[in-house]
């Protein structure tokens, strides 16, 4: 049996370890509920049973465990910089049995697991069964459909290290990065050169959605265009280069929503 509201209860009291009034931390406490938001809408959308609702919440819940621990050990959220925190996360939750605090049956471990450490990875593993693939989906899909609402609202100080406003207007894309988006790809962290280049990887999850609920949602809340107009481009070749970046990220999710 999964008990939501008793899971968030132990995940608040979990979080009385980390500086709540931290920026970071703050941010991905709302990222948190946010997924969950997003993953119970697509698990709705899915028509899925009562009982795999609960669960893509569950899931949501702690799919970024992890990164309160990698905020307070490295002040960073680039994994490749610091630590995997799906890695991490599972195991906090596992090694020691912690997971027993938001769950007690422990039939769904394994399907929380792999949700987990395949939250974050470019592609899904090969070895899951149906009903794991099926949650991986559900929270690769949450996860990113939050992330368009975090990249509208929240400071850039806490969304990408070290950028503020101003760099991010005054800096450049990498010309790899650009062509890479232009041509329907998701960006590679390791590629990601410039702060530009962060800025437009986070757009270009839209290239990576397994359902089309989220697709909806992004496009319901004009996400795309509202992240693009956060900033006042300076340079000119970047000015031109998110114009055509906006028309082809709006093409290509109208077409994924024509064609689903």
């Amino acid at each position: 049996m999964i008990d939501f509201e008793k899971a968030e209860i132990a995940f608040k009291k979990y979080l009385q370890a980390y500086n709540l009034e931290y920026g970071k931390i703050e941010l991905k406490i709302r990222h948190t509920f946010g997924v969950v938001n997003a993953s119970e809408y697509i698990a709705k959308e899915l028509k899925l049973s009562d009982e795999d609702i609960e669960l893509a919440k569950l899931i949501a819940l702690l799919h970024d465990i992890g990164r309160f621990e990698q905020i307070k050990r490295y002040d960073c959220f680039i994994d490749n910089k610091s630590i995997d925190h799906a890695i991490l996360g599972n195991e906090i939750l596992f090694k020691n049995n912690l997971i027993r605090n938001f769950i007690k049956d422990e039939q769904y471990d394994n399907i929380i697991s792999k949700s987990i450490l395949n939250h974050n990875r470019l592609k899904i593993e090969n070895n899951l069964n149906d009903r794991e693939l099926l949650h991986a989906k559900i929270i690769r899909d949450a996860d990113k459909t939050d992330n368009f609402r975090v990249k509208v609202k929240e400071d850039f100080e806490n969304i990408i290290d070290n950028a503020s406003k101003e760099i991010l207007e005054n800096d450049i894309i990498s010309e790899d990065i650009f062509n890479d988006f232009m041509n329907s790809k998701m960006i590679l962290s390791e590629n990601r050169k410039t702060y530009m280049d962060f800025w437009i990887s986070y757009i270009a999850f839209i290239f990576d959605f397994n359902f089309t609920a989220g697709l909806k949602h992004i496009r319901k809340m004009n996400y795309i265009n509202r992240i693009i107009d956060r900033l006042d481009y300076k340079n000119i070749d970047t000015k031109e280069k998110m114009e055509k970046i906006r028309k082809h990220a709006n093409k290509y999710v109208k077409f994924k929503l024509e064609n689903e």
